[in-house]
């Protein structure tokens, strides 16, 4: 199989099947064994495709006749396969394009799908002069939904939310490629030290802004060759999320709850701050998942996490009281982290954003049952929306005086007013994040 038909059934995957990108592109190129060019290729190309998804579909409302619901899945990603090779790849000839797409078409389709492929390719060549992107003075909305890819009712949500100039700003961060970033395992290796390990191995580095422990690995390194996430010397973190961890602020020979734990990031970043006598509860409803936290606590070499099978939403009658700190790291819209989750961008729903409170506003009040007199309470979530984020924590600190908000930045390395952290891509240059600590008593 070649590196176009890779990316072709790895797209059918994630668009027919509605499978997660990241997740199919690791285990593709691990089953694939693809050389370091071959990888690029195919990264460029699943990752490019997705990202320019409203895009290509855009085109070929223009040039098809048949509307996009009516596309075979398979004929669907090998056109836009094949379009972003055009418009997206100006080292790919458009000749490889089109014919390449053909030969995908004939292979998994028939000699009329070959047909329909070659004819819409070299249409949209031949009228490539027509798709051109409405200016932010013509229509705003349109302009940076197609410019910046994000669904055109986000782009009116932030435009409402932040104006224009903020707006764009925020689009052009999400568009861009993140560099990979990780959490040293501070309990087996300083980050100086393991900086300088990369460095050895021909990986340029960099530490992050704000996280003790984060280093950003520059240039897409492969996974597959990091053999310091296999031996437990780091972890893949994003910067803001390692945040949260300091927040919390785990102390020696305390019990610590992190409800809605899977797959532990931050449960083993916290058993490594607290120190061996700090014991972690990781909690989750789904056995699979717990066991992803215990794999990541094996390869950490951190016997002080522990695991229970728990429904976060009725935590509290379970574990009244239990608890010296207890994270809630909440399931959201994750509107703060698109430019990592490319797919995801484009399943995002504007229900999403009204539904997802009162789940939240459950889990915290749960949680907050299980904080001991004097204990700490941390919210955060991966989300830019306020009725997530700081009007939960506000209704929550209404309905409970007996809990108080400090503030979050005293925590971590992060300086922001007031007492809750929310940060925002367009002007924080790092991926969008709310944490709040809150203490019960004292």
């Amino acid at each position: 199989m070649n590196v176009r038909e890779i990316a072709f059934h790895s797209l059918v995957n994630i668009c027919k099947d509605e499978g997660y990108s990241n997740i199919e592109v690791s285990k593709t190129i691990q089953k694939s064994k693809l050389e370091d060019r071959d990888r690029r290729f195919y990264t460029e190309l699943v990752y490019g495709t997705l990202r320019h998804l409203n895009y290509l579909d855009w085109i070929i409302s223009h040039i098809s006749t048949r509307k996009l619901n009516k596309l075979d899945p398979i004929c669907l990603a090998i056109v836009r396969l094949g379009l972003y090779q055009i418009f997206g790849l100006t080292k790919v000839p458009e000749s490889a394009a089109c014919n390449e797409s053909v030969k995908l078409a004939t292979k998994y389709g028939n000699g009329g799908m070959a047909k329909f492929v070659n004819a819409m390719l070299r249409n949209s060549i031949r009228r490539r002069r027509e798709f051109v992107i409405p200016s932010l003075e013509e229509d705003a909305v349109h302009h940076i939904s197609l410019m910046y890819h994000q669904q055109e009712w986000l782009v009116r949500q932030w435009l409402k939310d932040y104006g224009q100039e903020d707006t764009v700003a925020l689009c052009r961060y999400f568009d861009t490629i993140p560099d990979l970033c990780i959490r040293t395992n501070t309990s087996k290796i300083s980050r100086d030290d393991l900086m300088e390990r990369l460095l050895q191995k021909g990986i340029a580095v960099e530490k992050a802004t704000y996280s003790p422990e984060g280093i950003y690995l520059r240039g897409i390194p492969s996974i597959s060759n990091l053999d310091i996430l296999d031996n437990g010397l780091a972890i893949i973190q994003d910067e803001p999320s390692q945040l949260v961890a300091h927040v919390v602020d785990p102390q020696p020979h305390e019990v610590i709850f992190d409800v809605c734990a899977a797959p532990g990031g931050k449960t083993t970043h916290i058993a490594t701050l607290g120190g061996p006598s700090c014991i972690v509860y990781g909690g989750d409803i789904y056995d699979h998942k717990l066991k992803l936290i215990e794999d990541n606590a094996k390869r950490l070499e951190l016997p002080n996490v522990r695991t229970i099978l728990q429904n976060a939403c009725t935590i509290g009658s379970a574990y009244a009281e239990r608890a010296d700190r207890v994270l809630v790291d909440a399931p959201c819209s994750g509107l703060g982290v698109l430019r990592h989750k490319i797919d995801l961008r484009w399943r995002k729903n504007l229900s999403d954003l009204r539904t997802l409170p009162a789940l939240q506003r459950r889990l915290l009040e749960n949680a907050a049952q299980c904080v001991k007199p004097g204990g700490i309470l941390v919210y955060s979530t991966c989300t830019l929306n306020d009725n997530e984020n700081i009007r939960i924590v506000e209704q929550f600190l209404e309905n409970h005086p007996e809990f108080h908000a400090q503030r979050a930045s005293d925590y971590c390395g992060i300086d922001k007013e007031g007492p809750f952290i929310q940060l925002l891509p367009q002007r924080d240059n790092l991926d969008g994040f709310f944490i709040s600590r809150l203490q019960k008593g004292e």
